[in-house]
């Protein structure tokens, strides 16, 4: 009796083991519910963007100091720890407004972001610069410009959707538009709409959503408006929206009076962006969060997404802080539909 008694715990402990391996060694964090500190913004613009690379690694940007101090920062274990921020270094002694991260899917991180036509916050209009990286975010290749139209203000916000290896969509306040990295030309995307600057992500089945509260099945040549979609086109800049690879679509929501509102939570579509009816609220820390929040997911593996945001609040404890928040998807499975988790 004893020896079986040995031999089942052995065994219980054994399971333990190999699930938490499974699992991966930051669920038991993500399990806490607590955002991880990234980093200290002194004010600003700061908006962060984020991506996670081939390898595993988490890369975010930020600003932190409006307009003139663009830093990037990675994690190699999952979100738990971070480096110390560095300036990105392209940006280095010139103005810009925070852009985005994409991960292509030969592995290069892509970052665009925007520059004013001078070195000054004064000049206008602005433009979109993207750099390309092959080792992780460590180093980045030179500045490519998009077209630049010297009437119009040209900004990014969101990822990019890959269509293939060299066309890249890129929704932008001016212009939808698909660029050709190989020959360096643009040109309007599908039906030639302007959906503004808000997100556009591309399913598993290869229907296109836009934050614009729009669905296309045949690669934007036609759209259609979804009903009950989250109001992304109001700010859609601070907004965001992200396809999850089981094919379910998350939008932010930032609910609450004032600039940044009192909460965070996802917006959930379980059927190709036809419908939203499901929530999930991530952020709930009981006063107005400082600033806009400017929320940017990723999913992290299989189990698990990480969502990136920034509170700016002085009397929360540390200060205004760049903030790393894990979640298990087995909550955003278990999400309630027509109301809050």
């Amino acid at each position: 009796m004893l020896r079986a008694m040995i031999v089942g715990s052995v065994l219980l402990l054994r399971a333990v083991e190999f699930t938490s391996a499974w699992l991966g060694p930051s669920v038991a964090s993500a399990d806490e519910g607590r955002p991880v500190r990234i980093a200290d913004p002194v004010g600003g613009h700061i908006h962060p963007a984020a991506c996670l690379t081939a390898k595993g690694t988490l890369v975010v940007t930020y600003g932190r100091v409006n307009h003139r101090d663009l830093r990037i920062t990675r994690s190699l274990d999952g979100g738990a720890t971070w480096t110390d921020p560095v300036p990105f270094e392209h940006t280095v002694g010139k103005s810009y407004y925070p852009g985005s991260l994409t991960t292509l899917s030969d592995g290069r991180l892509l970052h665009a972001w925007n520059r004013w036509s001078e070195d000054t916050n004064e000049q206008e209009p602005r433009s979109v610069l993207y750099s390309l990286s092959s080792d992780d975010g460590l180093t980045w290749s030179p500045p490519a410009a998009l077209p630049r139209n010297p009437k119009l203000l040209s900004v990014i916000r969101h990822p990019i959707v890959e269509l293939s290896a060299n066309l890249w969509l890129f929704s932008l306040s001016d212009a939808t538009l698909v660029h050709d990295a190989t020959t360096g030309q643009s040109k309007p995307f599908g039906d030639g709409r302007v959906h503004g600057l808000v997100p556009l992500v591309q399913t598993p089945r290869g229907t296109l959503v836009s934050g614009a509260g729009l669905r296309s099945t045949d690669g934007g040549a036609t759209w259609t408006a979804i009903d009950g979609f989250p109001n992304l086109k109001e700010q859609g800049w601070r907004h965001e929206m992200v396809c999850l690879d089981n094919g379910w679509l998350l939008a932010s929501e930032i609910l609450g009076p004032g600039v940044g509102g009192e909460r965070l939570r996802y917006a959930i579509s379980r059927d190709d962006g036809r419908t939203w009816d499901g929530y999930y609220e991530y952020y709930n820390p009981g006063r107005p969060i400082g600033g806009r929040a400017c929320p940017r997911t990723v999913q992290l593996d299989a189990q698990n997404i990480g969502v990136v945001f920034y509170d700016v609040d002085s009397k929360q404890e540390g200060g205004p802080g760049v903030f790393f928040l894990r979640i298990p998807l087995a909550r955003i499975a278990a999400a309630g539909r027509g109301g809050d988790s």
